[in-house]
């Protein structure tokens, strides 16, 4: 039950959500940049120019596609972490990023400064054409 005067916020995304696998950043993999843009570009959207949360946070995943496609777990830990800045270690590939809004760009943090903000997720994954694959996240916070 949402209590009075919390933050809640939504957005969809069409297509896959990034998914974080392996020792290699998604940040640098070619196969998540797109995927990344995506969430980035919706959450800002979502966002309307408010600051990053700072308490504690409860976040929600609807993921429409086959089994396939990855694991849950890996797009739960690719869309955590797509919503807050990259690591400032990460080397950026600054041209790929052009053209993005600015608070878009990943030395951004967009929802929370850090993931360590979220104490509950939940997360389902519901069948999909390859056609209409799709996910919807909502915080609350």
């Amino acid at each position: 039950m949402f209590q009075r005067g919390k933050m809640k916020l939504s957005f969809k995304v069409t297509g896959l959500p990034p998914k974080k696998d392996g020792a290699n950043s998604m940040w640098r993999k070619g196969s998540e940049f797109e995927r990344l843009k995506n969430l980035r570009i919706a959450a800002v959207q979502a966002m309307g120019g408010r600051s990053p949360a700072t308490s504690m946070i409860h976040l929600c995943l609807r993921l429409y596609a086959a089994p396939e496609n990855g694991d849950l777990d890996n797009f739960i830990t690719g869309i955590c972490d797509g919503l807050m800045a990259a690591h400032p270690r990460t080397p950026i590939d600054i041209e790929f990023w052009s053209g993005l809004p600015e608070l878009a760009q990943p030395n951004r943090s967009i929802c929370y400064t850090d993931d360590k903000l979220i104490s509950k997720i939940t997360a389902e994954r519901l069948t999909s054409d390859a056609y209409d694959q799709h996910y919807e996240v909502e915080l609350e916070w």
